[in-house]
């Protein structure tokens, strides 16, 4: 059974295709050292702890916020989904409402059911090319949410996915 896995697994892998898809690294190798494994510890003396940093990673927490000029930054133990479904309960109360880009990652959609939240949706422009729609989802227009902010003023915190899978960026700074 598990060389089944692996031959299906490696059978998609040897397609030309561009992977536009999970996980973030696309099948690239992030480094070029032989065993990249060999530096993969955590919670020993010296190497700090991800889930109660105190030095190296306490360090690099601090440079991150300093780099993105925020209040506070963590590094996640569980991927996009934890950073998700925490940030959405820090901010909401059961019964809030949300605004929420239609194009999100359905861990938002999990968030919302798990908390009793109202979504308002804002949908992405549509993108055209010479022939058409291109079938791909645009940025959130800054309009767009300044409207939806403007007849929902109840709205608690707003998740918006930029850049999206697709490379897509949306004005964040003004939005």
């Amino acid at each position: 059974m598990p060389n089944h896995f692996f031959t299906i697994l490696s059978k998609y892998c040897q397609q030309d295709i561009v992977p536009m898809h999970m996980p973030g690294h696309k099948r690239n190798p992030l480094c070029t050292m032989p065993d990249p494994y060999s530096l993969d510890v955590t919670e020993v003396p010296g190497v700090d702890d991800l889930h109660h940093p105190e030095e190296m990673i306490r360090d690099l927490m601090d440079d991150l916020t300093k780099w993105y000029d925020s209040k506070q930054t963590y590094l996640l133990v569980n991927g996009s989904t934890c950073g998700i479904l925490s940030a959405i309960t820090a901010c909401c109360y059961p019964g809030d409402k949300i605004l929420v880009a239609r194009n999100c990652h359905k861990s938002v959609y999990n968030a919302i059911k798990l908390l009793g939240l109202r979504p308002v949706y804002v949908y992405p422009r549509k993108l055209k090319g010479t022939m058409g729609e291109l079938g791909i989802a645009g940025e959130i227009e800054v309009s767009e949410v300044r409207r939806l902010l403007m007849e929902n003023p109840d709205v608690r915190c707003a998740m918006i996915t930029s850049p999206t899978y697709e490379g897509i960026v949306s004005d964040i700074a003004s939005i």
